[in-house]
């Protein structure tokens, strides 16, 4: 077992009663061919409903027994279906390909509120497809950086396939648009705004000046960067507080900077910042850090408020991470040894031969943590569970999970 530092702070971590859920997945049969010369008109499938109670959904890709899923693509098309289970029931099946419009890549699809919604750009044109059916069509290469859907109204974030700049659209049609700059990769709610953060590079007379920006809904919002900040590393908001994570000039250290105060990560002052990302920590404001020693070692771990949360002392990244009343859930993919999964204090090895795909692949439910893994040499992917693993019937990967309340069906 690693070694592992913990501190806690005083925001209600006590011991919770963890609920078990068991996911039993089968392999659905009939996967379409793909590479049809036209793209075909589809009719839009179900979504997924249920009369007033939670359902756990879970994403992968299936492919046909005896493929490679992991090893380098075969020559040709291969039939390849994107797969949604319902409480391990497959209820959406759609073919993957060029020729259906559905991307390969894992990351370019969400379930929200128990639809799958597909991103797919090429050629000049972007199509989203829900459960399967076109939903809207726009001009434009673009690649999908976080999605949402709020009043059956569906927004995108994505970036210029081609040279810098960012779109944030809703159903298409662009709210705001940048032709330079990137944004800071992901969409977040703050109390009724759905947010976003971006930074510009903009040209004056004595060189370049990065400027930085939080969208609130449509509203566009500077903001005022203190002369000795050298670099942010990443912008967020909580609770309608802007929040930098930022590294200055006259004092060493990362900070966390937000309404006037600034809190240095609490980390040896001989190591020097790789890599850190903000995270709402409920109504506080944490960081996922990675950082390196001198002679070559690194750690990584969480804290919030600037003090430490927990320290992980093996050099691996944390790939996910979940913040739910006071308590963090995590993974850190292997690297030479075994990965890890640090669930509310439980540091446990991730087992052997399997890795998370994304941070979509995890999830908290009532205090229970699950962790969807793919295999990395060729097995079916399992769902982890408080210590507990399923196996997926499944030749492929699997790329979320979610937990969603629905009304009604």
């Amino acid at each position: 077992m690693e070694s592992m530092r913990e501190k806690r702070l005083n925001n209600g971590c006590g011991p919770i009663s963890l609920a078990a859920v068991l996911v039993a997945i089968f392999v659905a049969c009939g996967l379409s061919e793909v590479g049809v010369p036209e793209i075909p008109e589809a009719e839009e499938q179900d979504g997924i409903s249920s009369p007033f109670r939670t359902i756990c959904c879970i994403s992968g890709f299936e492919y046909p027994s005896g493929y490679d899923w992991n090893g380098e693509p075969q020559a040709g098309e291969v039939r390849c279906s994107l797969v949604v289970f319902a409480d391990g029931v497959p209820k959406i099946k759609v073919p993957v390909g060029d020729g259906y419009e559905v991307s390969r890549d894992y990351d370019m699809h969400r379930v929200i509120q128990g639809n799958l919604y597909t991103f797919y750009s090429k050629a000049g044109r972007t199509v989203i497809r829900r459960n399967g059916a076109p939903l809207f069509r726009y001009d434009g290469d673009e690649v999908l950086v976080d999605m949402s859907v709020k009043d059956n109204n569906v927004y995108t974030l994505a970036h210029r396939r081609t040279g810098g700049g960012f779109a944030f659209r809703k159903n298409g049609n662009i709210l705001v648009e940048r032709l330079a700059g990137e944004t800071y990769g992901r969409l977040w709610n703050d109390g009724d705004s759905l947010c976003f953060a971006f930074m510009q590079p903009v040209a004056l007379a004595d060189g370049m000046e990065y400027r930085h920006y939080i969208v609130y809904d449509e509203r566009v919002e500077r903001l005022e960067v203190a002369d000795d900040i050298e670099k942010i590393w990443d912008l967020q908001s909580g609770c309608g507080i802007p929040c930098i994570l930022a590294s200055l000039e006259s004092i060493s250290g990362t900070f966390i900077c937000r309404d006037g105060s600034r809190k240095r990560i609490e980390m040896p002052d001989s190591a020097g910042m790789l890599s850190c990302r903000l995270f709402q920590a409920d109504s506080l404001m944490g960081a996922e850090c990675m950082y390196g020693y001198p002679d070559g070692r690194c750690e990584s771990g969480i804290w919030v408020e600037g003090s430490e949360y927990v320290r992980f002392e093996a050099g691996r990244s944390i790939q996910g991470l979940k913040y739910e009343r006071g308590k963090a859930y995590c993974v850190l993919n292997p690297d030479v040894d075994e990965g890890i999964i640090y669930s509310a204090g439980i540091l446990e090895k991730m087992p052997q031969g399997y890795f998370c795909l994304d941070d979509r692949a995890l999830a908290v439910h009532d205090g229970s943590f699950h962790v969807a893994m793919s295999s990395k040499n060729g097995n079916r992917p399992i769902i982890w569970n408080d210590g507990r693993t399923d196996t997926l019937r499944l030749n492929g990967c699997v790329s979320s999970i979610t937990f969603t309340e629905l009304k009604g069906g």
